[in-house]
């Protein structure tokens, strides 16, 4: 696939991407921002986990999820957010709270903190989250969706993110055969690589071609350059052409923010947006990052029933939430299984 011209003038600023979509982003990618940064301090506080001390989110993600059509009653979009996480989910409504509320495993999480990953389940707003510790599943499971939408007819697509190292899973290419031998409206985006990854040699365009489907790629760019790769593989998956392969080239280890921050200036100067409207954007994103924050410590912890039912999640469980093999839940747990209270 060659995807729609992404190279833009300056002045074409306003007419590629229109003041609601441009608005979106840019409170999109502040969230994002403020939210990163707000994990971060919450890891090395203790308050989450030690290991989210270095959680990063890729700028791009927000944009690339914002191209597709989203909902709040249950007839939009679909969207794996996967290793973006918590990006597409938050251009597909979610909140800060929810994914802070999500990461510290409280009882008012989507599913009482027996999800795992960094993503939930919210079919409201298409969102699927999965915590299964290989890759390649979601694939399969948004390519059974993405058929049922073309079967019945409706304007509907699914976007899915997996790592590269899904292309070492079998399901990842049954989800992705099936997607391509059917046409059905599928966008599959492959991130970056991680270190060690077998697949960081493979090359994505031949495996595009390998199945038939289109192929576009998407490296470290601005949103207005990124969106309308999204945009217009969403266009040629509804209209019956078929699923996109996307490949999400290594950001690198540069300013992660540069191309949003430029993307905040082009605003002002070239689409007329009034310098304290920026502003409101940007503290409007701020406060609600704070919010979230201030109210986790409010949240209570899942019920001692909720912690002792099985969680399917890529990361081993801590206590006193989850347990690797809970009794059946009218077992009599032994005394030490819960560990010490859950300090509220």
């Amino acid at each position: 696939m060659t995807p729609e011209p992404a190279g833009h003038a300056p002045n074409s600023f306003p007419a590629t991407l229109g003041s609601e979509v441009a608005r979106d982003l840019l409170y999109l990618g502040f969230q994002a921002r403020f939210l990163e940064a707000r994990v971060r301090d919450l890891a090395r506080s203790e308050v989450l986990h030690a290991d989210l001390a270095g959680f990063r989110v890729d700028p791009r993600s927000t944009v690339l999820a914002r191209a597709m059509r989203g909902g709040t009653d249950g007839k939009g979009d679909l969207c794996h957010p996967g290793p973006l996480a918590p990006g597409p989910a938050l251009a597909f409504g979610a909140t800060p709270l929810e994914f802070l509320r999500h990461l510290a495993g409280k009882g008012t999480s989507s599913a009482s903190a027996r999800e795992g990953g960094l993503s939930w389940t919210d079919l409201r707003r298409g969102i699927i989250g999965w915590g299964a510790p290989r890759g390649g599943t979601a694939t399969q499971v948004l390519a059974g969706a993405a058929f049922a939408f073309r079967q019945r007819g409706e304007d509907r697509a699914a976007l899915v993110f997996e790592r590269r190292s899904a292309l070492q899973s079998g399901g990842w290419h049954e989800g992705v055969n099936l997607a391509g031998a059917l046409g059905v409206p599928l966008i599959v985006v492959l991130a970056a690589p991680q270190t060690g990854d077998g697949s960081d040699h493979a090359d994505i365009e031949a495996v595009a071609a390998s199945y038939g489907i289109a192929f576009a790629r998407v490296g470290r760019d601005s949103p207005e350059r990124i969106f309308p790769t999204v945009a217009a593989a969403r266009r040629r998956a509804v209209n019956g052409e078929g699923p996109t392969l996307i490949e999400l080239l290594d950001a690198g280890d540069g300013n992660r923010w540069e191309h949003h921050d430029a993307f905040a200036e082009l605003a002002v100067t070239e689409d007329g947006l009034p310098e304290q409207v920026l502003d409101a954007i940007r503290k409007a994103a701020a406060a609600g990052v704070e919010h979230a924050a201030a109210r986790l410590a409010k949240e209570p912890g899942p019920s001692t029933r909720d912690a002792l039912v099985p969680v399917c999640t890529d990361a081993a469980p801590h206590p006193p939430w989850t347990r690797r093999d809970p009794p059946a839940p009218d077992t009599p747990a032994p005394n030490d299984a819960m560990g010490p209270p859950h300090a509220e």
